[in-house]
This record gives C-alpha cells, sequence and structure tokens, in this order.
C-alpha cells in the first residue's frame, strides 16, 4: 500500500461489515477525521451516523487497527491528557495548531452536544441537531441560524406538550405564530408547577442569539462570524437544558 493516501489504505482493508472496525472506516471515508477530533467527538459522530452507543474507551481499542496500518495517528497536545484522532498525513504541527485554535469551540461543543441535552432532544430535533453538529464551528451564518431555529421550535414543542401553545398563536394571523422575541417573554412569564419555563435571566440573555439568527437569515450584507457567537453559547445552551426538562 506504499505511496496510497490514508483514506486509500483505509478503503483496502479486509474489515468485517457491521463491526466497530467499519464504522472508523466509514468516518475515515467521510473525511471526519481531516482535521484532529477527540474520542468525545468520535463517540458522538458513531452516534449520530449509526445510532449506535460507544463508549470512550472503544476509540482508543479500535482505533489500533488504523494506526497499525498508517492510517490515524493519535496526537496528544502539551499539558493535555486526552488523544486528538486525525489522518496519519496530517502534519503533527498542523494538527497541535489546529486544536489550540478550535479548544474554546471544542469546550463548547461538549456542553451543547452533552449526552443529556442530546438524549432529550434527539426524538424532536435529530436533523437540526446533525446539522448544527455539522455546522458547529466552521459555518458562523448557519450556525447562528440553527440555534435560532432550534430555541424558537423548542419553544413551540415545549408549549405544545405541555397544553399551552394557544399561548404561542398570533392572533392577527390565523395559524401563524408569534415572533421569537414575544415567545421568549411569554416562556419567561409562563409557569409550569410554580416554575418558568424559562428563568427570566436566561430569557433576557437570549436577545444577543436572537439578533444573530435573525442578521444570519435576513441581513445579506453582514456575515456571521464563530467568533460573536461563542460568548453567546452559555445561554443559549442553559435555555435549551431549561426548556428540555419539560418536553
Amino acid at each position: 500500500m506504499a505511496g496510497k493516501t490514508p483514506k486509500e489504505r483505509a478503503a483496502e482493508l479486509e474489515i468485517r461489515p457491521k463491526s466497530r472496525y467499519s464504522l472508523l472506516q466509514k468516518l475515515i471515508a467521510d473525511g471526519f477525521f481531516d482535521r484532529p477530533v477527540s474520542s468525545e467527538a468520535v463517540v458522538l459522530r458513531v452516534r449520530e451516523r449509526f445510532g449506535k452507543r460507544w463508549k470512550t474507551s472503544y476509540v482508543q481499542v479500535y482505533m489500533r487497527r488504523f494506526m497499525d496500518a498508517d492510517i490515524i495517528q493519535a496526537v496528544k497536545p502539551p499539558g493535555q491528557h486526552a488523544n486528538y484522532w486525525v489522518l496519519s498525513s496530517v502534519r503533527r504541527d498542523d494538527a497541535i495548531r489546529e486544536i489550540g485554535k478550535d479548544k474554546k469551540i471544542l469546550d463548547v461543543q461538549a456542553v451543547l452536544f452533552s449526552e443529556t441535552l442530546i438524549a432529550r432532544l434527539r426524538r424532536d430535533f435529530d436533523q437540526e441537531l446533525s446539522e448544527l453538529h455539522d455546522n458547529f464551528g466552521k459555518n458562523g451564518n448557519c450556525t447562528a441560524f440553527l440555534l435560532r431555529k432550534i430555541l424558537e421550535k423548542l419553544i413551540i414543542v415545549v408549549f405544545g406538550k405541555n397544553g399551552k401553545d394557544a399561548l404561542l398563536h398570533d392572533k392577527n394571523r390565523p395559524g401563524g405564530w408569534v415572533g421569537l422575541m414575544e415567545m421568549i417573554e411569554t416562556a419567561s412569564r409562563e409557569k409550569l408547577h410554580g416554575v418558568p419555563f424559562l428563568i427570566p435571566k436566561t430569557a433576557h440573555e437570549l436577545k444577543g442569539i436572537k439578533f444573530l439568527g435573525d442578521t444570519a437569515a435576513h441581513n445579506p450584507l453582514v456575515g456571521v462570524d464563530m467568533k460573536t457567537i461563542l460568548p453567546q453559547m452559555p445561554y443559549i445552551i442553559t435555555a435549551y437544558e431549561e426548556l428540555a426538562r419539560r418536553l
């Protein structure tokens, strides 16, 4: 297999279909390891792509075959205990630089796509979460729009499941919904078992992500950068968690 790329070598490995090795082989072909990814990210992607539940310990075990075949390398940045996995053709210095640049994004991803939150949202938001995972950290406009869309849909779904969706209907447009800002305000006022759907402080802080989502969707002259989204993430994640408890 000399002279072949890591992906070509991976494609030629004789691997039993439907084995755990085959899942990693498919992720390599998909380009998932073109950039360094953590074991947690691999576990999440396996669940999203194949519907399989892995533990992070599986990654180390089943990655060994691809390391022995010079397809994947493990990179451990200075001062960190966790390995990142990337194609063997990527220079280690470049991989370290990429990991350092994206560390804040990866930290946010770990919370945003935590098993607890994903489990609560998966049934109603599978497509949106998959698209958000694909775009988060890469495409600011798409990320801002999806974060806004998920928030709006989550309020509607939660109110509907608790028999309160009529509060979100637009009286001036039969069959339509009120705007997102009015939804947020309603969610902060309306209570279930004495607790608001959204804590007022959380609701107040959601103006930022609404603005960025609106900008991404409606302003043709301005793009949204991930650097402006990241400061808003603690508030949007908190809002998702508060609302998801009512699903």
